[in-house]
């Protein structure tokens, strides 16, 4: 690290973006802040941020570049627009699993053509979908022709007029180009097609039900007999879709899945409460934390065009960035917008839906290629081809004691009933090599007790690492299991450098396999997933351990009575000064329970006298 603290203090306290360069001027990370300074020297304290990451981005961080913006909102803009730009590392860059279809209609001319695109543009047309089903989408379309009659031919088309299309012989469009249609008429088919893309089919049935009891009322039978096909259309449509929840907002609910650096997201589309769509995005992050993956998935979800509804319920609470894109969301939308995590409820059971279909989209799309366990056995020169793999980690932090990990892979997809975690007893002090060996012994041996030893052990590390295993397992007995390391890359300029290095038994170099390779990607996710479970039992064991007091050792006090304890005397000091009265009028405690509260602190000192 080659930064200047100093120009570091010199930063402006305004909001801005900052941009996190290597020595080669390429960016790292790009983050945005209320206050530059504040939010920058965040970074070089030693409890200033605590993200996983941050440690590996300042080993390679040479200098930091700011702009200023007026407002945090803009500050939110301009990060996009920069990641969008650079797609820096370190930052979350979510990509649909496909290209997915949109519905255009541009509603400032005065016939809006309905048409399929790609990607939505900021050009005032409104965009619906996406559609992650190519047959749905057009099946959507030829219902907004036959039913709608909206036009779908070319502006070049449209202007000629010299004779009907195709498209109006076949009863697919209303003919506007002929002057069959008047401009005011036509709004009202666009209004309805509109209705129906968002998702207000209720909204939609009742308009067409009124025209239609209207035109029949007035003897035009032919206009009402066609309204009432179209009430059939949108009722076949419109069938097939799952109530869901009587909250009555249209609302996008993300749910969020994690597997080491992997991200998938999943959004479900509820408008009526009926689930209209659900779209699955992937993405790739280095141990980020939740709130700001869910954030940056909002910005790249709903910058790029998509529809906003008036809420968007999301996993984790967003805190203070919430607002910001709140105002930003709405100003796009033309309307007010809501986030938030719900805690409860209906809206609790969608959020929950959310994250199990994201879940679900991984699984799917994890699963072994044919013949991969071979290519595995033959590429890593392994004994027999591995079904099971366990990944292994240690995770050390400030000296606050140390944690090893287990995972086991079964098929290509995590068995979370074989994960286990292990508190480091017999080494004190930085010894990685002295660690790992306490680690797979003590694990192996139970594996082995239990008859459910993996196929492959895979370490993170080198050589070094690699020999600790075959210790580990020569002292077992085990010495027909396989065992790989795989090595980080080193950082340098070269490619060989930026590419992860397996270690095999019998072989001296590492064992250089291609970027793209499958081999490589899964032995990858075992080892990412490890040091994701890792550091995540850690953070959970170092939170326990500093929030427990001796009020958790008392019978009769759980976490709520310890909340209302001290909400009532402000302090565990308050609670250890408090009489007996004091404590006995804290909402919610039983009597005999604040006795022992009062006991545990003013233990008595009368002796027994056996008398």
């Amino acid at each position: 690290m080659a930064v200047d603290i100093q120009k570091i203090r010199a930063l402006p306290r305004f909001p801005g973006v900052y941009l996190m360069k290597d020595a080669q001027g390429r960016v790292l990370y790009v983050g945005k802040a209320k206050d530059l300074r504040a939010r920058v020297l965040s970074y070089f304290r030693r409890r200033g941020d605590t993200r996983h990451a941050v440690g590996f981005l300042l080993q390679h961080l040479h200098e930091v570049e700011v702009v200023v913006t007026s407002t945090e909102k803009e500050a939110l803009v301009l990060e996009n627009s920069f990641i969008k730009r650079h797609r820096p590392r370190y930052n979350v860059a979510f990509r649909d699993d496909k290209s997915y279809f949109h519905l255009r209609i541009d509603k400032d001319h005065p016939f809006p053509r309905v048409s399929l695109v790609r990607q939505p543009r900021r050009d005032g047309a409104l965009y619906f979908g996406p559609y992650t089903s190519s047959r749905s989408v057009r099946q959507t379309l030829r219902l907004l022709q036959r039913q709608m009659g909206l036009r779908s031919c070319k502006e070049s088309q449209f202007r000629s007029g010299r004779r009907s299309c195709l498209n109006y012989q076949m009863g697919r469009c209303a003919g506007v180009c002929l002057g069959r249609v008047s401009p005011e008429q036509y709004a009202v088919r666009v209004k309805d097609a509109i209705l129906l893309l968002q998702g207000r089919s209720k909204e939609l049935i009742e308009s067409l039900e009124r025209r239609m009891k209207e035109a029949s009322g007035a003897l035009r039978f032919e206009e009402a007999a066609r309204i009432r096909d179209q009430i059939r259309a949108v009722e076949r449509t419109v069938e097939g879709q799952r109530v869901v929840t009587p909250l009555g907002k249209d609302h996008d609910v993300v749910g969020l899945h994690r597997e080491g650096e992997r991200v998938t997201a999943v959004v479900l589309k509820v408008r009526e409460g009926k689930v209209l769509e659900s779209i699955t995005l992937a993405g790739s992050s280095p141990l980020l934390e939740d709130r700001e993956i869910v954030s940056a998935f909002l910005k790249q979800f709903y910058g790029s065009g998509r529809e906003i509804p008036s809420e968007v319920l999301v996993p984790v609470p967003l805190q203070g960035e919430g607002q910001v894109l709140e105002q930003w969301l709405g100003e796009m939308a033309g309307h007010r917008v809501r986030i938030r995590c719900p805690r409860r409820g209906r809206a609790k059971e969608l959020a929950e839906m959310a994250r199990q279909n994201a879940e679900l989209a991984v699984a799917a799309g994890s699963e072994v290629p044919e013949g991969l366990e071979a290519e595995m056995a033959r590429r890593l020169q392994l004994r027999k081809p591995p079904r099971v793999l366990e990944g292994f980690d240690v995770s050390t932090m400030g000296g606050e004691g140390s944690l090893g990990v287990a995972v086991r892979f079964a098929d290509g997809n995590p068995d979370k009933r074989g994960y286990r975690s292990y508190n480091i007893r017999t080494v004190h002090g930085m010894d990685d090599y002295a660690m790992m060996y306490e680690l797979l012994l003590r694990h192996l041996r139970h594996r082995q007790d239990e008859g459910e030893l993996p196929d492959l052990v895979v370490l993170d590390g080198g050589k070094g690492q690699l020999g600790v295993a075959r210790a580990v397992l020569e002292e077992l007995g085990l010495r027909q299991l396989d065992v790989v390391a795989l090595a980080k890359a080193r950082g340098g300029m070269s490619r060989e450098a930026r590419q992860d290095r397996v270690f095999i038994t019998g072989r001296k170099e590492a064992l250089r396999l291609a970027r793209e390779s499958r081999v490589l990607r899964l032995l990858q996710r075992v080892r990412d997933e490890a040091h994701r479970f890792a550091v995540g039992r850690h953070r959970k064991g170092r939170f326990r351990r500093r929030t427990f007091s001796v009020l958790d050792t008392i019978p009769g006090v759980g976490p709520e009575r310890k909340k209302a304890l001290l909400k009532a005397l402000g302090s565990l000091q308050g609670i250890k000064e408090a009489p007996l009265e004091a404590l006995a009028a804290v909402p919610g405690l039983p009597h005999r329970v604040a006795r022992a509260v009062f006991e545990t602190f003013h233990p008595s000192t009368e002796e027994d006298t056996g008398g």
